[in-house]
């Protein structure tokens, strides 16, 4: 079984999704541009498998207009070289990635013209894929597309339209239900009409149902998977409590993660999380299943002065549990619980506090006066984002390689003054 997450890893400084402007684009920028993506993909890959993680999704936008007509160069010959390299890399570590075009994809649409930009992007995806020299384990997921009032007409279109990929596509192009129109049996019905395989989404099924227990429906989508195929994939993620229902969880946590892993376990299957995290999530549920020691450590060093600024009860709790009995299940159910935690004025503050320590014997006297200003005028998030600065600056990598500066942007927190 792997774990694993989407395009981008939090806390790094590397990007597989640069972009350029339509109107700026130019060969020189697309070039250098496509390189730096690249380059990036492999170094989130090395720190994947630094972390255990095996499992993950290449963003779309790696090539720049992958698809869009004004990309006439010729990027698979001129990063020949490059792509195999990566492609060589994946295979001897056992890695497993997969892509994911955009809500703009719609094989089905009854628009004609939509639906060659929709093969045309699809046959994108495949080139790049195609051009790691990858076998077809690695695949590209699809929705269905539009209902356009008529569910079993949009699905018939659906199947009409994918005979006119190529067989590279149809080999890698795997579907999967949806939170809206299509859901777990209707894709199971184009499914068997194309043979190829469904990537089950727990979260949207548990939006759009159907009437069938879970194991029950993963022994069906089981089924869809042949050898070349490599292992049964599944998304899986929570719902955000602070969203809209449809939107993603912010973190994944414990308690629901381990009683669908348990559900499902038998099945070994490939689980990619879709939750606002990434990394980070992917990390904390491969110690909960792996039970690493060393990693839970390493782990609490990162979140260590997040769960301080949010609840100094639970940090003491944290500590005791690595000090005494490594349990991984018990270590996270308080960082959740501590993630959850409402803002607590003194505990933001004395966390403040204590990280400017890193600092005092660094900053410059106007840095300082700066700092406590803010302090002073109870302008706390502005203040962490300042050490966020210092800590850039001083190249602290300690802060730096943290969670203490990341949930900021992702979770409840807002503007604290």
């Amino acid at each position: 079984m792997k774990i694993g997450y989407a395009c981008i890893p939090l806390g790094v400084d590397w990007s597989t999704n640069r972009k350029m402007s339509l109107k700026n684009f130019s060969s020189e920028k697309f070039l250098e541009i496509t390189n730096l993506n690249l380059e990036d993909l492999r170094n989130i890959l090395e720190y994947n498998i630094q972390n255990n993680i095996y499992l993950f999704r290449i963003s779309s936008d790696i090539i720049p207009f992958g698809s869009h007509s004004v990309n006439n160069i010729l990027w698979q010959k001129i990063f020949k070289n490059q792509l195999e390299d990566i492609g060589i890399f994946i295979k001897k570590n056992k890695i497993r990635v997969s892509m994911h075009p955009g809500q703009y994809t719609v094989l089905n649409s009854p628009s004609e013209e939509i639906v060659k930009r929709a093969i045309k992007d699809i046959e994108y995806h495949t080139q790049f894929l195609d051009s790691l020299c990858l076998d077809y384990s690695h695949k590209i997921v699809v929705h269905l597309g539009g209902g356009y009032s008529d569910k079993v007409e949009s699905i018939k279109r659906f199947i009409k339209n994918f005979k006119m990929l190529s067989e590279s596509a149809k080999k890698r192009l795997v579907i999967e239900n949806d939170e809206r129109i299509f859901n777990f049996d209707d894709v199971l019905y184009a499914s068997d009409a194309l043979n190829i395989p469904i990537v089950f989404d727990y979260f949207h099924h548990l939006i759009n149902p159907v009437d069938r227990d879970l194991k029950e429906i993963l022994s069906s989508a089981n089924k869809t998977w042949k050898r070349e195929d490599g292992n049964i994939k599944i998304h899986y993620s929570e719902q955000s409590r602070i969203k809209k229902t449809g939107s993603h969880s912010e973190f994944i946590e414990t308690a629901k993660f381990l009683k669908f892993y348990n559900t499902i376990k038998e099945f070994d299957p490939d689980i990619m999380l879709e939750t606002k995290d990434k990394n980070i999530s992917a990390i904390k549920c491969i110690c909960l299943i792996s039970g690493s020691k060393s990693k839970l450590y390493n782990e609490w060093a990162k979140y260590k002065y997040l769960v301080m600024e949010k609840n100094y009860g639970l940090y003491k709790e944290c500590s005791k549990i690595l000090n005494t009995t490594y349990d991984a299940e018990k270590f996270y159910n308080k960082i959740d619980e501590a993630l959850l935690s409402p803002f607590n004025e003194g505990n933001f503050k004395n966390t403040l506090l204590h990280v400017w320590g890193y600092f005092k014997d660094k900053a410059t006297e106007k840095e300082e006066n700066k700092f406590f200003e803010l302090l002073n005028k109870k302008e706390f998030y502005k203040s962490k984002q300042f050490l966020y600065k210092l800590s850039k600056k001083y190249k602290v990598q300690y802060l730096i390689d943290s969670y203490y500066f990341i949930y900021d942007n992702l979770y409840m927190q807002k503007e604290l003054s």
